[in-house]
This record gives structure tokens, C-alpha cells and sequence, in this order.
């Protein structure tokens, strides 16, 4: 009777475990890409492929803006450092990740529109 205790609390213990483990698992904050004639927002995430850097480096520049990627390293298909730089043609800026668990959103911000409280941001964006 106590092996059948035993293996009824064990059981109980290893759901327990799965359970946590599930609960636990990391949700990785989404990107988040709006590109306007006037106003450019970029959060980078873990889940970009390279396709999709090179996809948004390719419209900047069709709008004057260079963004370049130095680092873009990946574990199997989570980006898990990037490097970029950037240029409007009046500011430049570069920043870098390792995606470590951030509160802030890592990314760039280029906002021309008029009353913008900062027309160039880069790294963690406020």
C-alpha cells in the first residue's frame, strides 16, 4: 500500500512539474514594423528571419534610410543577436542585443512629423 502512495504522490509531482515547465515557457515580445512617409517605428524580436531584416532594410532605403545588420546571429531560427546600424542622412546611430529578457522595446524610432518630442531614436525606445 505505501509504494502505491508513493507512486500516486510522484505522479501528482511530475504534472506539477510539466505544468510549470509549460507555464513557464518564454513568449518572446513581437516585432513590430510601421513605415510611413514621415515616421519610421522598428522593435526587433526574436522571431525575424534574416528574409525579413533584409525585407525592411530594402524599403528604408528605397526612402533614403540605410540600415545595415553587422551581427545577426541565430539559435536554430530565434534571432538571438543583432547589431544594426542606421542612417537617416542627418543622424546615425547603432545599437546592439543580445535579447535578453528586455522591459523596453529594442529598436529604432525616426519620427519627422511635426511636434515629434524626438526625431531619432535608437536602442531600447521609450
Amino acid at each position: 500500500m505505501k509504494n502505491n502512495s508513493y507512486l500516486h504522490h510522484m505522479k501528482y509531482f511530475i504534472y506539477s512539474i510539466l505544468l510549470f515547465l509549460i507555464a513557464c515557457n518564454p513568449s518572446y515580445k513581437p516585432h513590430k514594423i510601421i513605415i510611413e512617409n514621415d515616421y519610421v517605428e522598428v522593435h526587433f524580436g526574436r522571431v525575424m528571419s534574416r528574409s525579413l531584416l533584409d525585407s525592411i532594410s530594402m524599403v528604408l532605403e528605397s526612402k533614403g534610410i540605410h540600415l545595415a545588420f553587422p551581427v545577426a546571429k541565430y539559435d536554430g531560427d530565434k534571432l538571438n543577436q543583432l547589431e544594426f546600424l542606421i542612417s537617416d542622412g542627418t543622424h546615425t546611430g547603432t545599437a546592439k542585443t543580445n535579447f535578453v529578457t528586455k522591459v523596453r522595446p529594442f529598436g529604432f524610432r525616426i519620427d519627422h512629423r511635426p511636434g515629434a518630442k524626438s526625431s531619432f531614436e535608437v536602442g531600447e525606445l521609450k
